[in-house]
């Protein structure tokens, strides 16, 4: 370090620095990690540092971890697997391990060494056998995996980060049939808030978080109206009860508040039996996720049993709070007087 004299700062513990012949100011850091005392220098004053500079990077220098081993990724995907149990129901958690599975060719590599054409090789292979959704939902598990292996092993590799999605049809062809939301109705005609929540999704055709978010106060039982928010588009918009859902609403009516939401089920709860009710009543041996009910599909059925009925397009539109009237359109095939009967009459 020369001839020049060392001093400590006064201010910051640890920091000291030489003043040099050209005027210019080295920078030094004294800490202690793994139980060793470490001297190293950090920079010089033309560099852009200070004694405050310097006092950050020896915390930074004292906090750091042991320098970690290199880990193959099997080691951290059985580790995040683990963590995930705790949080999971059972059968969340064998779904999930099945995704994980297809990235067993990743098992013997080192997790720092994993690159984006690794990934790219993976959903190739997969491209053939699996829907888009679920190698999606693959990708999305190794991303997960290498951002757990940066929070617990403080390993990084952002090799995935930009691996692209593929992209999903979400359009379902799927609705329930009269006698299919019959049968659903009867299956839970003792299970009050699960009932109460298909008749409000089957009469209002709102999504989920829009029912859930359904308070009393938006509700005018004497009209048979009702105030929906539409958190995908920002916006509220109204719609209709039939007399089975004002029935329903009239058992519990007299001990809910204003503000009290109509339904208190927790979603995730309601969400999960509701689809191992589907799963049990509707999609045993269905493949194609577009022909699987789920609980979108309650919106779709009412839409389609509109246009069945020879409902306008626009009072559809209007119900669904659509705001795009193509996406209604995708209705009008069900309609009975789709124009054929126009055209044929056109010149009689």
């Amino acid at each position: 370090m020369g001839t020049e004299k060392i001093f400590e700062s006064l201010k910051y513990e640890g920091v000291r620095y030489k003043i040099l012949k050209d005027g210019n100011i080295s920078y030094y850091v004294r800490y202690t990690k793994d139980g060793e005392r470490k001297h190293k220098k950090v920079g010089t004053k033309f560099e852009g540092w200070n004694e405050k500079k310097a006092f950050g990077k020896r915390t930074e220098l004292e906090n750091s971890q042991v320098e970690q081993k290199p880990l193959k990724f099997k080691e951290v995907a059985d580790r995040y697997l683990e963590i995930q149990k705790l949080h999971l129901r059972k059968k969340s958690f064998s779904t999930y391990s099945g995704r994980i599975k297809h990235l067993e060719p990743f098992n013997d590599k080192y997790i720092h060494l994993i690159t984006q054409k690794d990934m790219n090789d993976i959903i190739i292979s997969l491209k053939d056998t699996l829907a888009n959704k679920t190698i999606n939902q693959v990708i999305a598990i190794a991303k997960a995996i290498l951002k757990f292996a940066e929070d617990e092993y403080k390993i990084i590799n952002q090799n995935l980060n930009k691996v692209r999605s593929l992209k999903v049809n979400n359009a379902r062809e799927r609705f329930l049939s009269k006698e299919e939301v019959n049968n659903l109705k009867e299956v839970l005609k003792d299970k009050y808030e699960y009932l109460l929540f298909v008749n409000l999704a089957l009469c209002t055709g709102a999504r989920l978080m829009t029912i859930l978010e359904i308070r009393k106060k938006d509700i005018d039982l004497d009209n048979k109206t009702i105030v929906l928010r539409d958190f995908k588009n920002s916006s509220t918009y109204q719609g209709y009860l039939n007399d089975e859902v004002k029935e329903l609403l009239l058992q519990k009516w007299g001990n809910l508040k204003d503000d009290d939401k109509v339904i208190q089920k927790a979603k995730r709860l309601l969400t999960e039996d509701l689809r191992d009710l589907f799963n049990k009543l509707f999609n045993q041996n269905v493949t194609d996720d577009k022909q699987k009910v789920v609980i979108h599909t309650l919106r779709h059925t009412f839409a389609s049993h509109l246009a069945i009925k020879d409902t306008s397009i626009q009072i559809i539109q209007k119900l669904l709070n659509h705001k795009d009237i193509q996406m209604t359109m995708r209705y009008s095939h069900l309609m009975p007087d789709s124009g054929k009967e126009c055209v044929e009459k056109l010149w009689d």
